[in-house]
């Protein structure tokens, strides 16, 4: 049984979290700042994860490595095992950090000035590679209905025709939302995207945390043909803390695209994987299952901390309920007057997050959360919210 509540100094590490420098130089607070801004989790990896990695390092070669058959293997008994997808050995292509991968998706299936759409709000580095590869961001709101979001199908379709979209960016579990898509949406999703041929590329990188009572379906589980047109980006990095190794792979099963997308690879020398990778991933898969239910329990345990203390001390604030991940979505716009007074709030209580204003569009009067840390952590981050509501701030 895993120790969730063990606290580590992340500022040793030199991680961009925690760093107190970064938070400095970005937030200009001290060293009592708590960061709850960067999605990455405050707890030691997976004990199998990190003796995998002494391991490696102890054989002292750190030359060029490459994607051997227990890496495929892992993938694709995982996939099977946690989320019921069938795989094939040669639809898995590794790739260097989904952020990254969507730059090279985007730059290799779409030319300048083509329509690419994103629902917003959105993870900020979607529309930047919608940007970068020269293209026209259509930005698609999700519709909010009684504290969810959901697809407004209608709206798309329009969008499609008048903009002729060329591919469309998913976010599956959302971000910065948590909201687990169901098979019936996916599927009307892909209708459509197959309807007016739009490249569908599905981004699950928060599926390894799924909260009780949600399923996730997996983009190739919603639609029998989706998988002629898509591409599903999938990292152990989210669930496992293993952001700083850039693993990640994709699944592309049509060999067309997955051919010219690996021909893109090679011209970028997007090739040989970091030597850590590999391993890490392999003890993820194969041996932390049980590590990784266990982190789903206590996060599931944050949340219910953070709906009770909301509902509580800051009633006029709406939290929307996660189906997956660490991230709490909250709307603010009754509690404070705009994003100044937000922004100002948080930099007394010396606590980092995200603005709304981050998430492209649709995300004013929003503020996220990272709730993967310690509940000793968290209870500080509340007790200093609570003295600033008392102390500064009319009491809602």
């Amino acid at each position: 049984m895993t120790d969730f509540n063990k606290k580590i100094d992340r500022r040793q590490s030199k991680v961009r979290k925690w760093d107190k420098h970064l938070i400095q130089n970005k937030y200009h607070l001290g060293d009592d700042a708590i960061p709850m801004d960067i999605a990455d989790l405050d707890f030691e990896c997976a004990p199998a994860i990190k003796q995998a990695l002494i391991e490696r390092s102890m054989l002292g070669d750190f030359g060029y490595s490459y994607t051997y058959d227990e890496y495929y293997d892992a993938i694709i008994h995982w996939n099977k095992r946690r989320f019921n997808i069938e795989l094939k050995k040669e639809w898995i292509q590794l790739t260097f950090g989904t952020c990254g991968t969507l730059h090279y998706i985007i730059q290799t299936f779409c030319s300048p000035h083509n329509a690419v759409m994103i629902n917003t709000p959105a993870y900020a580095p979607f529309a930047d590679a919608v940007f970068h590869g020269d293209c026209r961001l259509i930005k698609n709101p999700l519709k909010l209905v009684n504290m969810r979001y959901y697809f407004d199908f209608e709206l798309m379709e329009q969008q499609f025709i008048e903009h002729q979209v060329k591919a469309f960016i998913l976010c599956s579990p959302q971000n910065p939302s948590g909201r687990v898509w169901t098979k019936e949406e996916l599927y009307q999703l892909s209708e459509l995207c197959l309807k007016y041929n739009v490249l569908l590329i599905s981004d699950e990188i928060h599926r390894d945390i799924i909260h009780k009572g949600t399923t996730f379906v997996s983009l190739w589980n919603a639609h029998p043909n989706i998988k002629d047109l898509s591409i599903v980006c999938v990292s152990p990095n989210k669930g496992f803390n293993l952001g700083g190794l850039k693993s990640s792979y994709v699944t592309i099963a049509n060999p067309q695209i997955r051919i010219q997308f690996q021909d893109y690879l090679k011209r970028v020398y997007v090739t040989s994987p970091h030597v850590f990778v590999i391993p890490a991933l392999i003890a993820a898969y194969n041996e932390s299952e049980d590590w990784l239910d266990e982190l789903g329990d206590y996060i599931e345990e944050n949340f219910n901390l953070a709906y009770s203390w909301f509902e509580t001390h800051m009633p006029k604030a709406k939290v929307m309920k996660a189906d997956s991940s660490f991230l709490i979505w909250a709307n603010i716009e009754d509690v404070f007057e705009d994003e100044i007074a937000l922004t100002n709030f948080f930099q007394k209580a010396a606590v980092t997050m995200v603005p709304g204003s981050y998430f492209v569009d649709h995300g004013q009067g929003w503020v996220r959360l990272n709730l993967g840390t310690q509940k000793e952590v968290l209870k500080t981050v509340f007790n200093r919210f609570e003295a600033l509501l008392q102390m500064q701030y009319k009491h809602p």
